[in-house]
């Protein structure tokens, strides 16, 4: 009977890829690592349908679309082409929803005729979603086999606010086995790869995501994150990504293992190929002021904020004390602080606050359950566990715990957060300045070799402390530039294997780096309220609150 789930979902993806993308014959040899440059070379898509998913953004695409240039059905097949080949090439979809979405353009485009204009913000912009958010009649199997003939009764909120809003989901993205790794490895779909080194991962658990967008064969995505998943993906396929504070985006509809769980909360957040598409994402879900349909979220509407580099201060982390980086991590946060320096930014260092505490707690308030039913999913179909699952499921601090054990690691979660507020607090009196954001690495290297990316420390700390973080790709490993750091000593065990990974650097050649940018809780976008900071003689210093948040940070960082 699973046997027969396991063959369906496999046909219902197989079935789906737009038969107008099929390479057929083009198909590359493994030995070809960058396919990026297939979409435009193999002939199959138009010279109008390059361009269209080339040379314009999602905010660009909406404005076009607006004013009447494209429509929307011309859009849509235009994506879904590309998708398709996108597919083929790195296995980054599990379900094309080409009829629906064509069926969807079509009504779009004879509201617009009959309105004289767009029927909502999104109108007829297509966005690519993770597997995970549960689309009605849609398999949901949130990373299980044992799931994967469960079918979802109704759209996430999520969805149902981009669909009012006038979008168009056209594809449904690949995630891995238990969604809990920086990969992208299912038992049933296989492994999704890197679109510029297909031996390099597309990280995870938004992995399909991440290869789509990284092949320009989507303007928008949505994912989820819980210790990475959004940001690694992004970072790994040179595109933008954030992390929102919890609270803020709905969660409402998405069904997944330990319901109810609220030691560490997973958000939904965006991918993207600008960050005013990012902006675009935040605004349009809290115009439609989703708090008054899920009473879990905060109902602070999207700010906007004006620009103001001067007074503007950047700390950088370059080393988590745990996992040091590879050459190319510290080159691109070394290259992006020299153009902070230039453009007037001030800019200081931000030394880790016991970060290997973080991931001790993390990776318990992870599972408090032991791991018990994640464990009974798998082996009640005999589903094998892969490896980065093995490795997740076992790290030291993983135990099952009573009530009362549980409730004294929350009260260390929370300690722990007001100890990182604490000193925030103290290094800005000592620099006499407000810290803005924090520039730091997504991860110790460029996106990682299958079955390696082990250490989720970079990202992993920021949904700990519950830190908006968002993603902007820098550039690309170089292989002059970055040789190997010879009279480097590792600290520990993950930081020697982490460092031996990098004895070739060729092994990374073409990878993307990206890094983030972390701001206080709920500085998403920032605010203006008034703020009273201590000066080093101890008297109050009472001034105007910088306009911090993931959105300014990035308009300054990109100078």
């Amino acid at each position: 009977m699973m046997e027969a789930a396991i063959q369906r979902a496999v046909e219902i993806r197989d079935s789906s890829i737009p038969k107008d993308s099929l390479l057929k014959d083009q198909l590359p040899d493994k030995s070809v690592l960058d396919v990026t440059p297939i979409p435009r070379q193999c002939g199959l898509l138009t010279d109008e349908e390059i361009r269209l998913t080339e040379n314009y953004t999602a905010h660009e695409l909406i404005q076009c679309l607006a004013q009447g240039q494209f429509t929307a059905e011309q859009i849509t097949r235009a994506y879904l082409k590309r998708a398709g080949i996108a597919h083929q090439l790195t296995n980054c979809a599990t379900e094309f929803l080409a009829e629906d979405a064509i069926n969807r353009a079509k009504y779009l485009d004879e509201e617009f005729q009959r309105r004289g204009g767009p029927i909502g913000p999104l109108h007829g912009l297509p966005i690519s979603v993770k597997d995970y958010i549960c689309m009605k009649g849609r398999i949901t199997s949130a990373g299980y086999v044992k799931w994967i003939d469960r079918i979802a009764n109704k759209d996430a909120l999520v969805i149902k606010i981009l669909y009012n809003a006038g979008a168009i989901i056209f594809v449904r993205t690949t995630q891995p086995q238990t969604l809990m790794h920086l990969e992208c490895d299912h038992s049933v779909y296989g492994r999704t790869v890197n679109p510029f080194n297909r031996n390099l991962t597309s990280g995870g658990s938004t992995g399909g995501e991440g290869a789509l967008l990284g092949m320009k064969a989507s303007p928008l995505g949505v994912g989820t994150d819980i210790g990475g998943s959004v940001r690694s993906p992004a970072a790994n396929n040179g595109v933008y990504g954030l992390r929102p504070t919890s609270f803020r985006i709905p969660k409402q509809g998405i069904l997944g293992v330990q319901s109810g769980r609220e030691s560490i909360i997973g958000v939904v957040g965006p991918l993207a190929q600008s960050r005013e598409d990012m902006n675009l994402f935040m605004k349009v879900i809290l115009d439609a002021q989703p708090w008054l349909d899920d009473p879990a979220l905060v109902p602070i509407p999207w700010r906007t904020i004006t620009l103001s580099p001067t007074n503007f201060t950047v700390a950088v982390l370059w080393d988590d004390d745990v996992v040091h980086p590879h050459p190319p991590i510290t080159r691109a946060l070394r290259e992006t602080v020299e153009c902070l320096t230039k453009a007037g930014i001030r800019v200081i260092d931000w030394q880790a606050i016991d970060h290997q505490k973080s991931w001790d707690l993390i990776s318990a308030l992870y599972y408090c359950n032991g791991v018990e039913e994640e464990r009974q999913l798998l082996s009640d179909v005999n589903e094998k566990c892969l490896s980065l699952t093995d490795w997740i499921f076992n790290q030291p601090q993983v135990k099952k715990r009573n009530w009362t054990e549980m409730n004294e690691l929350i009260v260390e979660r929370e300690n722990y957060r007001t100890n990182y507020t604490t000193i925030w607090n103290e290094r800005e009196t000592q620099n006499n300045c407000s810290i803005d954001c924090l520039l730091a690495p997504v991860g110790p290297s460029a996106a990682p070799l299958h079955d390696t990316a082990k250490w989720w420390g970079y990202t992993s700390v920021w949904n700990l402390l519950d830190y908006p973080a968002a993603v902007f790709p820098v550039t690309t490993v170089d292989l002059n530039k970055d040789q190997v750091e010879l009279d480097y000593q590792p600290r520990n065990n993950l930081d020697e294997e982490n460092y031996r990974l990098y004895s070739s650097p060729k092994v990374y050649e073409n990878a993307p780096i990206g890094l983030q940018v972390i701001c206080r809780r709920y500085n998403d976008e920032g605010n203006e309220m008034p703020r009273t900071n201590r000066a080093s003689n101890g008297e109050k210093i009472t001034t105007k609150e910088r306009k911090t948040s993931i959105s300014h940070s990035f308009d300054l960082l990109l100078l």
